[in-house]
């Protein structure tokens, strides 16, 4: 009976992972089955999982045909890019400060930083498109990374502050006697071992940037300034939605954020083995 038991245990845990596995795939292979539909296929009723005819075109044509998307990924790249170094460099170094030096106001800091995750960009939208049209960054990559990377540094510093705080003095202490400097004892001890926190830190801020829609719909007016997630807006009119190209569009959406991922897993390995030396 223990034996039975046991596996019928098994059998539903299985089962429940399965099913929710499913449908958190479920909405991926939609896209990627619309993609490849022609516009009629795409609003069939009843649908087809498998598409009768598969429309590679529908990738060239939103890439290299009118109105594609190509301008609008690249500076969806640019924007992502840049706020996730200049989330992670702010965020690293401010952690770092809250962390090893003493100062009046530090658990208030920290509240206040915890706090501002609680405003949504709505709310504040109004305000900072005064100061973009003030500062006259309207149209500008630079209206579009300082709001990013303000809703990603919180996070960011947050996340540090957990990691540095974690790693003793000691092992700083022993880099400076031997020559180091603070930068270079940060540079060599503290940034291998807080690794994971790093790329996570990254990875947040750049998807926060990527997937924007509200300060690059706000901020930019001009057609060829325009971000991917705005571009993706465009296969949407009155009266109709082109599904088959924006799920085409969308897929290429998807692969900068896999890309990255593929490309920081063996860092993060690395940074986990590091994070070993902490107390």
């Amino acid at each position: 009976m223990k034996i039975n038991k046991k596996i019928i245990i098994k059998i539903i845990n299985t089962l429940i992972t399965v099913t929710i596995i499913g449908l958190m795939i479920a909405p991926f292979f939609i896209m990627v089955s619309n993609s490849f539909k022609s516009y009629e296929e795409v609003t069939k009723w009843p649908p087809n999982w498998i598409p009768e005819v598969f429309k590679w075109e529908n990738f060239q044509d939103v890439w290299n045909g009118e109105g594609n998307i190509k301008k609008a990924f690249i500076n969806s790249l640019i924007v992502s890019l840049s706020t996730m170094l200049l989330s992670t460099v702010l965020g690293t170094f401010a952690a770092y400060g809250v962390s090893r030096f003493r100062f009046k106001g530090k658990k208030l800091f920290m509240f206040l930083v915890l706090i501002t995750q609680m405003f949504s960009a709505v709310i504040l939208i109004a305000p900072m498109y005064k100061i973009i049209t003030k500062l006259g960054l309207l149209n500008t990559y630079t209206s579009l990374i300082i709001p990013n990377t303000a809703f990603a540094l919180p996070m960011s510093v947050w996340l540090l502050y957990g990691y540095i705080d974690g790693i003793s003095k000691n092992l700083e202490e022993a880099a400076m006697i031997d020559g180091c400097t603070r930068l270079q004892s940060i540079k060599k001890i503290i940034m291998p071992i807080i690794a994971p926190g790093i790329i996570t830190s990254a990875l947040f801020a750049f998807i926060v940037s990527w997937n924007d829609l509200l300060f690059a719909q706000t901020f930019i007016t001009k057609p060829e300034m325009r971000t991917l997630s705005v571009a993706l807006t465009s296969y949407k009119s009155i009266f109709q939605t082109y599904w088959h190209k924006m799920m085409a569009a969308s897929l290429f959406s998807v692969i900068p954020v896999f890309i990255l991922f593929l490309l920081i897993q063996k860092y993060l390995v690395k940074g986990l083995t590091a994070g070993g030396l902490k107390e």
